[in-house]
């Protein structure tokens, strides 16, 4: 240990910066007015000069989450316009109820014994099968003109 203080006082020594600032500590610091921030920007719609420093004050102890954007009187009433539109839905739904289903969306609902919808839904399933004997799987557009023709 004795080798590494001798050399540790020897480079304090040949240092004349940090030897200034050692015997700087012990002298009163001078007190200097703090900083003062202002923000000048230019104005997009006008072009004038603004001096933002009071918006900056104003925003210093901002919270750092998310505030509310909605009181609980908006929200409960958004969410009672949401609850009254999804009843309608639902009395539409129950109007539409004669619109013909698949067969196992009515063994699903339960519905398998009605023969009014038995019947529409088999027309449904034979509408369908019928659309696919005409329309084979892969007779789209197979989008054979893609790209650039110059390559």
């Amino acid at each position: 240990e004795l080798p590494m203080l001798a050399m540790q006082l020897k480079t304090i020594s040949m240092n004349p910066k940090e030897k200034q600032y050692r015997e700087d500590s012990s002298k009163p610091s001078i007190e200097r007015p703090p900083l003062k921030l202002t923000h000048i920007t230019q104005d997009s719609l006008s072009g004038k000069l603004q001096i933002r420093k009071e918006e900056i004050r104003s925003n210093v102890f901002r919270p750092g989450w998310n505030q509310p954007t909605m009181s609980l009187e908006d929200l409960a009433e958004k969410e009672i316009r949401d609850a009254r539109q999804l009843q309608e839905t639902e009395k539409v739904s129950q109007i539409n109820k004669h619109i013909p289903k698949r067969y196992n969306d009515l063994i699903q609902e339960g519905l398998e014994d009605d023969a009014d919808l038995v019947d529409a839904s088999a027309k449904l399933d034979r509408e369908w099968d019928d659309w696919k004997a005409e329309n084979p799987r892969g007779s789209g557009n197979k989008m054979g003109d893609r790209g650039d023709r110059n390559f």
